[in-house]
Formats: structure tokens, C-alpha cells, sequence
């Protein structure tokens, strides 16, 4: 009998190192905030930007495996929902637990930006799931969002609850978005990664 335990694959280790980066993210913000009342907003940030760049290169690195057509199909799935879990709920749980809304009006308009920005993510991911063509980006990248919230985080929270709402609409808005934006080449990638790995240094130094 075939269990999910059979689909498991060394191709698919950098999606999953996505996985376990986002969620340090949410360790970060969410426990730390618990025992010392304060969020840790730099290795929240660093985490995040990790897991965009890991996220970059999952594709990559799983081509160098040779895998089944299944393995395949398993590998495009598990992105996708990994991908829901690192750039649109890890997201939204770290800027809250630093950042939190409050109350009255403007806790209703974060938590209204916030659900856009997690629903523009899952879907953008099922838009692609249903198109299948990885020749080039419609909208806003998740990775590039989460990046966003990587450099949102080297700033202090602001005493302002307006700031992550207004943040949140405008990455969801750029994610859905009829934005035709061509897969970078090598200088692009190549600026996308100093950028996810700058935002690592930044955050940790």
C-alpha cells in the first residue's frame, strides 16, 4: 500500500528547509513576544528572507535529482502549499505578533489587509497550480512579498497601526495583479538572491 511517507524525496529538502525557515520566523516573533512581552523583529526578518531565498532555488535544486513523473507532480504541489504557509500566513503571524493591531477601527482594517494579502497569496499559487507556465511571472512573486516584509521588519515598529494594513493591501493588490513580469536571468537572479541574503546579514549581524 503507498502512504505519503513514500512520496517524501531529497529533491523536495530546500522546500521543505522554506518550511522550517518560515516557521523559526513565527517561533521568533510569537515566543519571544511570549516571555518577554517584545517581538524579535531581526530574526523574524532574517528568517523570512531565508526562506525566500531557499524558496528561489527549490526548483533548481530538485532538477538535479532524477524523478518520477509523480515525484514531479509531488514536488510542484508541496511548493505551492508550502509557499501558502512561508509567504502568506508566516507573514501575517510575525508582523502580528510584533506589530499587533490593537483595537477599534484600525484593528478591523488590519485584520481586513491582512486576510487580502493571505488570500492574494493562495491565489496566486492556485492561479499557476491551473496555468502551469513557469516562462514568466504574473504579479507580484510571493518570495519578493515576503522579502518586502523582511525589509519592513528593519525598522521599528511604528507607533502607527496604519503602516502593515496599508503594506498588506498594496503586496496583495501587486501579487494578482496583470503584471507581466518575465523569470529574471542570471543578473536578475543574481540581484533577488544578494538581496534575500543581505536582508539575512542585516537582520543577524
Amino acid at each position: 500500500m503507498r502512504a505519503p511517507i513514500h512520496d517524501l524525496h531529497a529533491g523536495n529538502l530546500l522546500t521543505y528547509g522554506a518550511l522550517a525557515a518560515a516557521l523559526a520566523a513565527v517561533a521568533a516573533a510569537v515566543g519571544t513576544r511570549a516571555s518577554t512581552g517584545t517581538g524579535a523583529a531581526v530574526a523574524a526578518g532574517g528568517w523570512l528572507a531565508l526562506a525566500a531565498l531557499l524558496d528561489t532555488f527549490d526548483g533548481r535544486f530538485a532538477r538535479c535529482f532524477d524523478r518520477s513523473p509523480r515525484q514531479r507532480r509531488v514536488g510542484g504541489e508541496l511548493d505551492s502549499l508550502v509557499d501558502a504557509c512561508a509567504f502568506g500566513a508566516a507573514p501575517v503571524v510575525v508582523v502580528g505578533s510584533l506589530a499587533p493591531p490593537g483595537a477599534g477601527p484600525a484593528a478591523a482594517a488590519w485584520w481586513a489587509g491582512a486576510f487580502a494579502y493571505a488570500a492574494a497569496v493562495v491565489t496566486r499559487l492556485s492561479f499557476y497550480n491551473v496555468e502551469g507556465d513557469d516562462s514568466r511571472f504574473v504579479g507580484l512573486p510571493a518570495p519578493a512579498a515576503a522579502l518586502v516584509w523582511s525589509t519592513y521588519l528593519l525598522w521599528p515598529a511604528p507607533a502607527s497601526p496604519w503602516p502593515a494594513p496599508v503594506l498588506f493591501i498594496a503586496c496583495g493588490l501587486a501579487m494578482i495583479a496583470p503584471l507581466d513580469i518575465p523569470r529574471p536571468r542570471a543578473p536578475g537572479l543574481a540581484a533577488f538572491a544578494l538581496w534575500a541574503v543581505g536582508l539575512v546579514f542585516w537582520h543577524l549581524r
